[in-house]
Parts: C-alpha cells; structure tokens; sequence
C-alpha cells in the first residue's frame, strides 16, 4: 500500500483520481474480456484438490544437482527406468540446486527407488527411505543420452522477487487494481511452491507411518488456501485417515477389537 501512497504523493491525488476515472471504462472491458473467454471448466472441490497434490507427492523425487544443466543427464538417466510427466529446477536458500521430477504413476517412482538409489556410505547418517535424493556423476565415461522430450517446466522456481523491481513496476501500473492484481501475481505461491510443501508432507508422514497407522500428514492454512505468499512458512497437521465405520464391526457394532498398547 506504501506505493499506492507514494503514487499519490508524487502525482497529486486529483491527477490520479481522473486517471483511474477515465480507465474505467476499459477496465471493465478487459474485465468481460476475462469473464466470456474463460474455458468452461469441472468444478473441483477442495478435497480433490488436496488428493491431487497428495498423489503427485507420492510419485515424485527431489534430486539434489550441480546445475540446472544437469536436466538433460537427470532426464536421461531417470527416463529408462520410468515416464516422466515434469521436472521442475530451483535452488535454496544456500544457493544449491534441486529438481523435482514427477513420475507417471507412484509404482514407476518406486521402481526407480528400487533399481537407482543406494545409501551413501561414506556419512555418518542414518539410513532411511526417502524421495530426495543426490544424483552422483557415474566413474567412467559420461554417458550419452538422447535430447530429453520435455523441457523444464521451470528455472529457478522458487526465487524471492527483487522488491525494487517490484516496486517500479508497482508505481508504473494504472490503476489501484492493477497494482493489487500484479502484487498479487507477483508474490502468490507457485505451483512449485506447493509442490514442495506437499513432498515435505509425505517425507514427515512416512517417518511417522512406522510409529503409527492409517495416518496422514496434510499441510493447512497459507499453504494451501490460496493466500499463501512465496517464502512463507508451512503448517502441517497430522490426522487419522480412519472413519468411524471403518472401525466398527457389522455384526456386532462393536468397537474394533485390535488396537495400540501404549503403556
């Protein structure tokens, strides 16, 4: 809001006033223009949503990399064991990079896992099953593979915008809608975004599936809602996935008669 100010302070507020008076007529335009040419879609409830992302968590890896110019050797390798629907590059906030690459179907991801990954041995860490990865340069020849089919579906996905470049454009939009609208595009959580806090879901969920049955592990809040900005941070919540019929017996309607002994 302090560049809608500034924007004041700098041009006068009549100025501005007229001008976005005299736009109104072609911001409503470009409003009907978005109305009449949106493609009729399904409506898709929030709970199928959520599935949908829970799946692709469930067939995708992150993989730890030198460069995004390891897409071609990464998709290479990787695409002789599976089909590969997206890979997507970005780097942390210690300037590493990684690429998350989604697999056709969940059991694809697993054959991956079980003809590719191996433990490292040489570290002092404990050995668990996990989707992200380090993608090793093989001893030897490099290996040649054929021009990937896919293109990465982005670089640097997940970078902070530059504020000052923000802000020029900002004070250069026409209107106060305009500004909100490219604040809005500008800062909102991408799909990458999502994605990430999804597999960061499924990481902590099969570390507690061992300890504990018929849970899940679901982001909620910013992350999730639509309101969620670059950056911000991840509440997750874990629950049981366990109906209460599930649970009863159709004869007797009795409780279950298996349960945990946590003494």
């Amino acid at each position: 809001m302090s560049v809608i100010f500034q924007t004041l302070k700098n041009k006068g507020k009549t100025y501005l006033f007229k001008k976005i008076i005299n736009s109104t007529q072609s911001t409503c335009k470009c409003l009907q223009f978005r109305k009449s040419s949106d493609i009729p879609k399904k409506f898709i409830s929030f709970e199928e949503v959520v599935a949908q992302r829970r799946a692709e968590a469930k067939r995708s890896i992150v993989v730890q990399v030198n460069s995004e110019a390891s897409f071609s050797e990464l998709y290479g390798y990787c695409s002789k064991y599976a089909v590969i629907n997206g890979i997507h590059h970005y780097k942390n906030s210690a300037g590493e990079n990684f690429m998350l690459i989604e697999f056709n179907s969940e059991e694809e991801l697993k054959e991956v896992l079980k003809s590719c990954s191996t433990h490292q041995k040489d570290m002092e860490a404990m050995a668990l099953n996990s989707p992200f990865l380090w993608f090793r340069a093989a001893k030897g020849p490099k290996a040649k593979y054929p021009e990937p089919r896919i293109k990465l579906a982005s670089v640097n996905g997940i970078d902070k915008i530059d504020e000052d470049k923000l802000f020029k454009e900002l004070v250069d939009c026409e209107t106060v809608s305009d500004q909100i609208q490219l604040l809005c595009d500008r800062t909102m959580l991408n799909d990458l975004g999502i994605r990430l806090r999804y597999m960061v879901a499924r990481q902590i969920e099969s570390v507690l599936e061992s300890l504990y049955a018929n849970i899940a592990v679901r982001p909620f809040g910013s992350s999730i809602n639509g309101f969620g900005k670059m950056g911000c941070d991840l509440d997750l919540v874990l629950t049981n996935i366990i109906t209460e019929e599930t649970f009863a017996h159709h004869y007797t309607d009795l409780d279950c008669d298996l349960c945990y002994n946590n003494m």
